[in-house]
């Protein structure tokens, strides 16, 4: 299998700049593991299909592998509390700019 590399949208890449120096190192240490085991995250289900989930310790990194392309591409990351009702939020909003 190729190594595949890593994109972030803009969304992710802000609230990962917002994370206190100790979560950014966890996150890191996360994404930098995917380009050679790009399906460990978990398959989210229902409305969620088609994305995958991460899970360093209370964080989660959802994204999506595109094996055609060898892109892994970071749609969101956030704590588990609330990062799946924020992930449908946003993709509610890109569809509705659609």
């Amino acid at each position: 299998m190729s190594s595949f590399k890593i994109r972030f949208t803009p969304e992710s890449a802000k609230t990962i700049r917002k994370f206190h120096p100790d979560i950014k190192k966890l996150i890191r240490q996360a994404i930098d593991g995917l380009p050679h085991n790009p399906f460990k995250g978990d398959e989210l289900q229902g409305e969620l299909s088609g994305f995958r989930s991460l899970k360093p310790r209370r964080y989660r990194i959802i994204y999506k592998v595109d094996e055609e392309n060898s892109w892994i591409e970071i749609y969101h990351v956030g704590h588990r509390r609330d990062i799946y009702e924020n992930f449908r939020r946003f993709l509610t909003q890109i569809s509705n700019k659609s």
